[in-house]
C-alpha cells in the first residue's frame, strides 16, 4: 500500500509540469482570460513585467471600444489612441486588480511570473472606480453646501478626471441619471464664475486681496500668481489673501490662476495620482482672474473695481456661518485694557520691531510669540477687527487678527493666511498665541448643539484644536510630547490591530470592526523621534482643517473623553497630502488634555471606514 502511494506521488510530480502547461495553454486559448507573462532575476521584477504584459493585452482588447473625451496623448501632433488607452488601463493599481491570479515558476535568478484574470472581472473593476467617483461627488456636494469652495473644486475635478479615464465615461452617473462626465465640468465652471477677487490695498511689495464666493468670503482657496519674476503659490482664508511681489515690481493688473487640480494632494492615492498623470489637465478659462490695482502711496488703501465679469467689492462680507460673537456671559467689560495691549502687539509686528511688545506677554506666551514671528515672513493682512471673549476659566481670548506668512524655499514661494488668536491670563498678560481654525470650523464647534454641551465644552475643544495645529506649524515638540499620553495609540497611514494585552487599562482600546489594509503603529517615543526629523528637514509645516465632527463619550461619567474626526490638509516644504485625522482626547483635566489615540488615514479611505471613538473604546 505504501509503495502504491509513493508511486502515485512520483507520477503526480512528473505530470505536474505538464498539467500546468495544459492549464496555461487553456488560459491563453480559451478566450475567457486576459493574461500576461514576465521573466526576471527576481520575482518582483518578473511580476512587474507580467502585469505590464497583462495591461497591454487589456488595452489592445478594449482599445477599439474605448471612448476618449479629449485628445489626451499626442505623437508628432497626431493622437496616439492606443498609448492613451494603455495608460488609462495602467492606472488601475495592483490593489484595484483584486481578481488577478498569480502563477510563479523557477527560482532566482531566473523567475517567470504569469498573471491572468477572467475577462468578466473587468466590468467589476470599472464599477469600483465609478463608486469612487460617486463618493467624491458626494464629498464635493457636501463641501459646496458649506461654501468650502476649495474642497468642492478639488473633489469635483478629481471625480471628473476619474470619469474621463473610464472605458465608457458616460456610464458614470449620479442618482438622477445624469452623466457625470458632462455634469461635473458645468459644476466646476459654475463655482469658478461665482468667485470674485478684488484689490484692497498695497503696502510696499505686499498686495492685499479680497476673495468672495457668491458675494461672501471664501473659507479657503488656493491660487498661483506671478510676482513679476517667478510663479508663486498663494492661499486665501476667510475671504483674505495676499500677494508678495518681487521688490520694486509695479503693475496695473495682478494675474491669478485659481487652483482646482490639487495634484499635490493626491499623494497616497496611487490610483488617483496615476489618473491625474495620464489624463490631460482640463482647461477652465474661468479659473484665470485679473485684478486691477495700483501701488498705494505711503501705505494708504486703494480699492479699484475689476472688469465687470469678475466684479467684487473690496470689503469682506459676513459669512453664512452663524455669528460667533461673545454671548452675554462672555462679554468683556474692561476691553479697553486688552485693546491697548493688542495695539502694542500689532504695532510691533507691523514695524518688525517685535521686542517692543515683549512686556505684554508672560514668559510662556513670549516663547510662543517668538516662534510665531519666526514662522516665515509674517505681516498683518487687512484691518484687524478684534473681538474679545471672556472664557469660563477667567481668561480673555482676542480674535480678529489675520496674518500672512511667506516662505521662499522649494520650487515656488509659498504664502499662507492664518487667523492668530491671543489668550490673556487674569493678570491681563498674553499667556498663549495660536493659529485659529477659520470661521467655518469655529462655527461648527461654537454653534454645535449636543445634549449636555456647555460653553466651557466648546471653548475647551476649540482651544485644544488650535493649540494642536499651532504646535505642528511652529514645531513645538515639547508641547506635543506633553499632550500625548505615554501609552498613546498612534497609527499613521496604515491600519494595525491593537494588542489589548499590552495595555491593561480599565477602558481597553481595540480596533474591532476595521479592515486591515497595512497600517503602521508607533509608540509615543518612536512617533516623536520621527516627528523631530520631519521638523528638522522642513523649512515650514502648515495644517489646514477642512471639516470636523466631535463626539462626546458621555457614558464615562467620571471622565470627559471626546472623539474628534477632522479632515486635514498637510503642506510642508518637501511634501503635501490630504487625509483624515482622528483624535481621542481625555480632557478630564482641563489644563492638561491627553491624546489617547491619534490616527491618520490617507485620502482614498472610504468614508465608512474613517475611525471614530467606537473603534477604540469597548463597553
Amino acid at each position: 500500500m505504501k509503495r502504491r502511494i509513493i508511486n502515485l506521488w512520483l507520477l503526480l510530480l512528473v505530470l505536474c509540469p505538464a498539467l500546468e502547461a495544459q492549464n496555461w495553454d487553456y488560459i491563453r486559448s480559451s478566450g475567457e482570460y486576459y493574461y500576461g507573462s514576465g521573466t526576471g532575476k527576481t520575482e518582483a521584477e518578473a511580476d512587474k513585467a507580467a502585469l505590464n504584459d497583462l495591461v497591454q493585452m487589456i488595452a489592445v482588447h478594449v482599445s477599439s471600444d474605448f471612448q476618449s473625451q479629449t485628445d489626451e496623448t499626442q505623437t508628432n501632433g497626431n493622437i496616439d489612441h492606443k498609448t492613451y488607452v494603455r495608460n488609462c488601463v495602467s492606472t488601475y493599481s495592483s490593489s484595484a486588480l483584486t481578481n488577478v491570479e498569480k502563477w510563479t515558476e523557477g527560482k532566482e535568478p531566473e523567475v517567470t511570473v504569469r498573471r491572468y484574470m477572467l475577462r468578466s472581472e473587468l466590468d467589476k473593476i470599472y464599477e469600483k472606480r465609478i463608486e469612487k467617483i460617486r463618493d467624491m461627488v458626494a464629498i464635493a456636494d457636501g463641501a459646496l453646501e458649506k461654501a468650502k469652495v476649495d474642497m468642492a473644486l478639488q473633489y469635483y475635478y478629481w471625480a471628473y478626471s476619474l470619469a474621463r479615464s473610464l472605458q465608457h465615461p458616460t456610464e458614470a452617473k449620479d442618482e438622477a441619471g445624469h452623466s457625470l462626465v458632462t455634469l461635473l465640468p458645468v459644476k466646476i465652471r459654475g463655482i469658478l464664475e461665482d468667485i470674485s477677487v478684488a484689490f484692497e490695498k498695497r503696502e510696499g511689495d505686499c498686495v492685499d486681496l479680497v476673495f468672495n464666493y457668491k458675494g461672501r468670503p471664501v473659507s479657503g482657496l488656493d491660487f498661483l500668481y506671478s510676482d513679476g519674476r517667478e510663479e508663486c503659490d498663494g492661499a486665501a482664508k476667510d475671504g483674505r489673501g495676499m500677494l508678495e511681489m518681487a521688490p520694486g515690481y509695479e503693475t496695473e493688473f495682478y494675474h491669478l490662476d485659481i487652483e482646482y487640480e490639487y495634484k499635490n494632494l493626491a499623494r497616497g492615492d496611487d490610483e488617483l495620482q496615476a489618473v491625474l498623470n495620464v489624463v490631460a489637465k482640463a482647461a477652465f478659462p474661468e479659473s484665470s482672474v485679473s485684478v486691477k490695482g495700483r501701488a498705494a502711496q505711503d501705505g494708504t488703501s486703494v480699492a479699484v473695481s475689476q472688469p465687470a465679469a469678475r466684479l467684487a467689492t473690496a470689503s469682506v462680507a459676513t459669512t453664512d456661518a452663524p455669528a460667533a460673537g461673545p454671548s452675554p456671559s462672555q462679554t468683556v467689560d474692561d476691553a479697553a485694557l486688552y485693546c491697548e495691549a493688542m495695539e502694542k502687539v500689532l504695532a510691533a509686528i507691523k514695524s518688525r520691531n517685535y521686542v517692543k511688545a515683549s512686556s505684554c506677554f508672560t514668559l510662556e506666551g513670549l516663547d510662543v510669540y517668538n516662534k510665531l514671528i519666526s514662522y516665515g515672513t509674517g505681516r498683518v493682512v487687512g484691518q484687524p477687527d478684534m473681538v474679545y471673549y471672556r472664557s469660563t476659566n477667567g481668561q480673555v481670548v482676542a480674535r480678529g487678527l489675520q496674518m500672512s506668512f511667506s516662505f521662499t524655499s522649494g520650487k515656488r514661494k509659498k504664502t499662507f493666511v492664518e487667523d492668530v488668536v491671543f489668550t490673556f491670563n487674569p493678570d491681563k498678560k498674553i499667556c498663549n498665541v495660536a493659529f485659529g481654525l477659520g470661521k467655518v470650523a469655529e462655527s461648527d464647534i461654537l454653534n454645535r448643539y449636543a445634549p449636555g454641551w456647555k460653553d466651557e465644552t466648546r471653548e475647551l475643544i476649540m482651544e485644544f484644536l488650535e493649540n494642536y495645529k499651532t504646535a505642528y506649524c511652529l514645531k513645538r515638540l515639547d508641547y506635543i510630547r506633553d499632550i500625548f499620553a505615554d501609552d498613546a495609540v498612534i497609527i499613521v497611514g496604515n491600519i494595525v490591530k491593537r494588542n489589548l494585552a499590552a495595555v491593561p487599562e480599565e477602558r481597553a482600546i481595540s480596533l474591532e470592526g476595521q479592515d486591515i489594509i497595512k497600517y503602521n503603529r508607533y509608540d509615543k517615543e518612536t512617533y516623536l523621534a520621527n516627528l523631530a526629523r520631519t521638523f528638522k528637514l522642513n523649512e515650514f509645516i502648515n495644517l489646514r482643517f477642512t471639516n470636523n465632527d466631535v463626539q462626546w463619550l458621555e457614558k464615562y461619567e467620571d471622565a470627559e473623553i471626546y472623539g474628534i474626526q477632522i479632515g486635514q490638509e498637510y503642506t510642508s516644504s518637501r511634501y503635501a497630502d490630504k487625509g483624515y485625522l482622528f483624535l481621542l482626547v481625555d480632557m478630564t483635566d482641563h489644563d492638561a488634555p491627553q491624546i489617547k489615540v491619534r490616527t491618520w488615514q490617507p485620502n482614498e479611505v472610504s468614508m465608512s471606514k474613517i475611525f471614530s471613538a467606537g473603534d477604540f473604546y469597548n463597553d
